[in-house]
């Protein structure tokens, strides 16, 4: 049974980003699947990844090395900002955390001090930081190093968590600027699935966006939404997003939908597929 599967194209009016993108987000750690989905890559559209490459699943060292091979514009997710305050300590500081058990023993960064240190010691270059004791390849400070709050591209808007409708956060802020940093663009959730949901409009720096996140799992019948896409399916799916414009006011767009059994039992993929097909925006 094919486990990876891809919709037909929609086509979307009003919105179209300036090239065409491959994006995926909330890989955790799962490279099998990562590949799977990039099985529909075409090797020339510019790859978006909207943050938590790593955690919970067994080969986060490979999902970054991958992204760094394919140039990708990558984003910060949460697991990525907890992983900036158990490596730099002294550079950031996110006062509410506590390190050692937020990230590492509550949000899956063991696996991935694990799988860091399979990489060094297979040869990767290891970085010192405030835990020298720890492993720490030098490509994962590259990929850290070139993560940015957000991309726009055209009236397409990526973010990791998504863009709230009554407020707004500072996307720009620097996660190294301590005094200054706002981790709302990474860890924001709506209390509501109306909150969290794209069935109304978003402004972003004055204009009206179509926006696309991850962060916050969402049931593959709701993915698809007037003015939005929320592509996080879960640990036992994972989804990527192909769009192009077809011009200055039009594009289209598929999905890719994989199962996964890297973290927990893979997901009924069919069902899932159904969904994505049948459901309603």
């Amino acid at each position: 049974m094919n486990n990876t599967l891809s919709t037909p194209f929609f086509r979307l009016d009003g919105f179209a980003p300036l090239e065409k993108l491959f994006v995926m987000t909330d890989i955790h750690g799962c490279y099998e699947a990562m590949e799977r989905l990039l099985s529909f890559y075409d090797g020339k559209s510019k790859v978006v990844f909207m943050g938590d490459a790593i955690d919970r699943g067994e080969k986060s060292f490979e999902v970054v090395k991958r992204l760094l091979e394919l140039n990708a514009v990558t984003l910060f997710g949460n697991h990525e900002i907890m992983s900036l305050d158990y490596y730099y300590y002294n550079d950031f500081n996110d006062e509410g955390m506590t390190p050692s058990k937020l990230w590492v023993f509550f949000n899956g960064g063991e696996t991935t001090l694990e799988s860091f240190e399979k990489a060094v010691l297979d040869g990767e270059e290891n970085l010192e930081k405030k835990n020298p004791d720890k492993y720490f390849p030098a490509p994962y400070e590259i990929y850290v190093k070139n993560c940015v709050s957000h991309y726009l591209s055209g009236n397409i808007l990526f973010c990791h968590a998504g863009l709230p409708t009554d407020r707004s956060f500072d996307f720009s802020c620097n996660p190294f600027d301590r005094d200054n940093f706002d981790k709302e663009y990474a860890w924001w959730r709506g209390e509501t699935e109306q909150e969290s949901g794209y069935t109304s409009q978003r402004i972003f720096e004055g204009q009206k966006v179509f926006t696309v996140s991850g962060h916050t799992t969402c049931e593959c019948s709701k993915m698809r939404q007037p003015f939005g896409i929320r592509l996080d399916t879960g640990h036992s799916l994972k989804a990527a997003l192909e769009i192009e414009p077809l011009s200055d006011t039009s594009s289209q767009y598929r999905i890719i939908l994989t199962s996964c059994d890297e973290v927990e039992d893979a997901g009924d993929i069919q069902k899932a597929f159904k969904e994505i097909l049948t459901g309603s925006i």
